[in-house]
Formats: C-alpha cells, sequence, structure tokens
C-alpha cells in the first residue's frame, strides 16, 4: 500500500512539472496607466511629476533619474505626455490616474537612445517561509496574512510591481497541493514542487525564523541574522534592496534598442468580425516595438500588415509571445514574418 502511494505521489509531482505552464514572463497590459497617490489635494502638479517619473522607471528599466532629466533637459514637459488623468478611489485612498501617450514617449527614447522594455514582463516568484514562533510555521500565500510582516511585505511587492512593471508573484497553492506536501512532507521539498508548478523567470526563496525573544535568522536567497526588536522594518529595508537588484538584472537583460528599426511582417487569423479586427490591431499598436503599423492585404479570415518596428525583430517577436488573446503560429526569421491566431 505505501509504495502505492509513493508511485503516485512521484506520478503526480512529474505531472505538475509536465503540464505546468512553461510560458514565462506576462504582458503588463496598463504599462501605460499609472495609479500615483494624492498625497495633498492642493497639489496635483506634484502627483503629475511623480506618475511620469514612475512611468520613465517602468519603460527604461532604469530606477535611477538619469533618463528623466535627459527628456526634461530636452526641452521637454512632462504634461507634454500625458493623454489623460483623472482622481480615483481605491480603499479610502486617493488616487491620480494617469494615462500616458506610449508613441509619444518611445519616439522621444529613440531620439534620445534610451533602452526600452516592452510590455512582456518577467515574473520573480517568492517562496516565504516563516517561523515566527508563536504559531505553526507556514508559507506565505497571496491571499492570507497571518501577521505585520505578512503585511509588509506585500506592500513592498506590490510598491515595486507598480513603480518597475514587473511581476512579483507569491504562491496560491490550492487544496491538492497542500495536501500533497502535508502527505509526503518528508519525501519532498515543498518549495520544488511549488516551483514546478508556478511559471516564473526566477524563484526567491527565503526563510524567516525566530530563534530567541528578540533573535531572527534570516536563509536562504538572503542571509543574515538579526537581534533587536525592530526586525521587520530591518528585514523590509534589506528585502527591498535584495529584489530591486533582482529586478534591474532581470529588465536589463529584456531591453530594446529603440535606436535600432527593423520591419515586420504580421498576419492574424481567425478574424471574424469588425471587433476582431479592432481589438487585435489594438493589441498589436499598443506594442512597445510597434513605430507605424500599415494594413497590406484581407482575406476570408485573416488580415496582414507592415510593421516598422523598434529594436530588432527578435525583441519584437519576445514582446508579442506574452501578448493575452494572440498566439504565435509559425515564424520565418529569413523574412521577418510572423503568422499569429487571435484567441477568443
Amino acid at each position: 500500500m505505501i509504495t502505492k502511494k509513493i508511485r503516485f505521489f512521484k506520478h503526480a509531482i512529474f505531472c505538475l512539472i509536465i503540464f505546468s505552464n512553461t510560458c514565462f514572463g506576462k504582458e503588463f497590459n496598463e504599462l501605460f496607466i499609472v495609479n500615483e497617490p494624492i498625497q495633498d489635494s492642493s497639489n496635483i502638479e506634484k502627483s503629475i511629476n511623480n506618475s511620469f517619473n514612475t512611468m520613465i522607471y517602468r519603460l527604461s528599466g532604469d530606477p535611477s533619474p538619469s533618463n528623466i532629466w535627459k527628456i526634461i533637459n530636452a526641452d521637454n514637459s512632462r504634461k507634454d505626455f500625458i493623454r489623460s488623468y483623472s482622481i480615483k478611489n481605491y480603499n479610502n485612498e486617493s488616487f491620480l490616474q494617469v494615462d500616458f501617450d506610449k508613441d509619444l514617449l518611445v519616439k522621444k527614447f529613440n531620439e534620445l537612445s534610451i533602452s526600452a522594455i516592452g510590455i512582456s514582463r518577467p515574473v520573480i516568484l517568492f517562496l516565504i517561509n516563516i517561523d515566527s514562533g508563536s504559531s505553526n510555521p507556514y508559507l506565505l500565500k497571496d491571499s492570507e496574512s497571518k501577521s505585520e510582516i505578512d503585511f509588509l511585505i506585500k506592500k513592498s511587492l506590490k510598491k515595486l510591481h507598480d513603480k518597475r512593471g514587473i511581476f512579483l508573484e507569491l504562491p496560491e497553492p490550492d487544496l491538492n497541493d497542500l495536501d500533497l506536501i502535508s502527505s509526503y512532507s518528508k519525501l519532498i521539498n515543498s518549495n520544488n514542487l511549488l516551483n514546478s508548478k508556478f511559471a516564473s523567470d526566477q524563484v526567491v526563496e527565503i526563510n524567516i525564523t525566530k530563534v530567541g525573544v528578540d533573535d531572527w535568522l534570516v536563509n536562504g536567497d538572503m542571509s543574515f541574522e538579526y537581534k533587536d526588536k525592530n526586525f521587520n522594518n530591518f528585514f523590509i529595508e534589506r528585502f527591498e534592496k535584495y529584489v530591486t537588484s533582482k529586478i534591474n538584472n532581470l529588465l536589463n537583460s529584456n531591453t530594446i534598442d529603440t535606436s535600432q528599426l527593423d520591419f515586420a511582417k504580421l498576419s492574424i487569423a481567425n478574424i471574424f468580425s469588425f471587433d476582431d479586427y479592432s481589438n487585435s490591431r489594438d493589441l498589436i499598436k499598443n506594442l512597445v516595438g510597434t513605430k507605424e503599423i500599415s494594413i497590406d492585404s484581407f482575406e476570408i479570415d485573416k488580415i496582414s500588415y507592415s510593421i516598422n518596428i523598434y529594436g530588432d525583430f527578435k525583441s519584437y517577436i519576445r514582446e508579442i509571445s506574452d501578448i493575452n488573446f494572440l498566439k504565435i503560429t509559425d515564424i520565418e526569421y529569413s523574412k521577418n514574418i510572423i503568422e499569429i491566431d487571435l484567441i477568443r
């Protein structure tokens, strides 16, 4: 009986690895919309300036202000790049929602030779195990917070997600996952199981353990000991520096050289209505790498385009590959041709 259970367990793990989503990166579909907290309702101008700074950090992938000043010093106003803005309220907090003009921004990046990051953004999965000594050890989940450190970690991840435009995710194991982990805890590494199921570009594993009254041990991808009463704030400061370095490295490997121009021939199949045409065209037009788009031909269920692009053909494919509702079916690299199906 035990042998059968172990055999079943191994088969289940194999299925998780084989059938889990292996397509890394996700579409950041609101890359050009920034929600900036309003600190003072009488000073909207400050919120506009802050939102512009966030937009440049997101688009360039560079957390330094050098690109912001490069744009401003070229006789540009921050407001020149704004399409619209309005005040929104979320959870009893006021935000200035600013919609930036993608075409103007990328054109300015091109003029100033500033590299950009497309809407296809990396995913970092965080597997954080916490043992505070006052309750059973637990894995920090997206849907549940048990202590102050949980809230602080999630707040930091959201702040960095909003500012840098990258996916920073916590796992959400289902009941089957938790049952496997509980039943076979001596046979498996639970982090390896979760890593195999949740697709990501990188995995960060951190263990936080309280080993004394005011003594803490952090190990894994971050490692240090702390002996004082202000552990939470100290940890968050170290955590944000560590995550920022991870973000910088990932975004640097996904840049689009806006000073380089290329072309692509692209066709989209499964077009059966004007809405299909309009929606699919918008998806392509909104790519950071799309400079100009023009129709080549219509067929019964297919439309073909000629596209002038920023960067090279490979970077353009990378950006398309993570768009929701579009599936690449064929690529001819020698001719810069891409075949795509619209997915409903």
